[in-house]
């Protein structure tokens, strides 16, 4: 697992697909801390996080297209598959080498809360409570994706799968303002992502909410496994 990690984590900034994405991360997210440096309450720096979330999910497809529709397109699996070596540890070399790279961006804006101190005094609980809600909200995409790339030889295939569902995410978080009906309100909110991390927005480490990403996260790198495993056998 730890020479997957290291070749697929290399791999990202050894073409432009790990510079854009931090790039376009870290953009947003500087606009978005300037809108809450401006109103000088830290009470506001968890827009930073909540406002990131829709472009988090139709930027991590950057991330997640190539983990395994590049290798499948040129081949280069069939050593991995064909050798008698476990699935699992090659699969959460990849997933954890894209889940490093959101990671990291995410971290940086911790920068943003030393600024924001200069200022105010902003509560650092609920800054942590934001990152960690932000990257299980991040680990649980990218195990999507990842799933969609082990279905198919085509980045772009993957990208818009995955693309497609991420808008599909956003779009549903916008039925709740669309109605009154308490149950259709309280259904999305319980399968929305964004519904599922406004605790930790709070600063609140909801369990239940938790629980949801880390299921979610661990049933999509089953069945990338079970993906690669029927590879194997057929």
């Amino acid at each position: 697992m730890k020479a997957i990690y290291k070749r697929e984590l290399g791999a990202y900034f050894r073409s432009p697909t790990g510079y854009v994405f931090c790039a376009i991360y870290l953009f947003f997210s500087a606009m978005y801390f300037n809108s809450v440096l401006s109103t000088g309450q830290s009470s506001e720096f968890p827009r930073i996080y909540y406002g990131m979330l829709s472009f988090i999910l139709l930027m991590l497809p950057l991330l997640t297209m190539r983990l395994f529709s590049e290798e499948r397109k040129y081949k280069t699996d069939q050593v991995l598959l064909t050798s008698p070596v476990n699935i699992t540890p090659l699969v959460m070399g990849k997933f954890l080498s894209a889940l490093t790279v959101y990671f990291g961006c995410t971290l940086f804006t911790l920068i943003y809360a030393a600024v924001f101190s200069f200022f105010v005094s902003p509560s650092w609980p609920l800054v942590i409570g934001n990152i960690f809600g932000a990257t299980l909200f991040g680990a649980a995409f990218i195990a999507v994706g990842m799933f969609i790339s082990s279905m198919t030889e085509s980045q772009f295939v993957a990208a818009m799968g995955s693309f497609s569902i991420a808008t599909v995410f956003v779009i549903l978080d916008v039925i709740p303002l669309r109605t009154s009906n308490e149950f259709i309100i309280k259904l999305v909110n319980n399968i929305s992502f964004v519904g599922r991390y406004t605790p930790f927005k709070n600063g609140i480490l909801d369990l239940s909410s938790i629980v949801f990403f880390l299921s979610i996260t661990a049933a999509f790198i089953f069945l990338t496994v079970r993906v690669l495993e029927k590879r194997r056998w057929s």
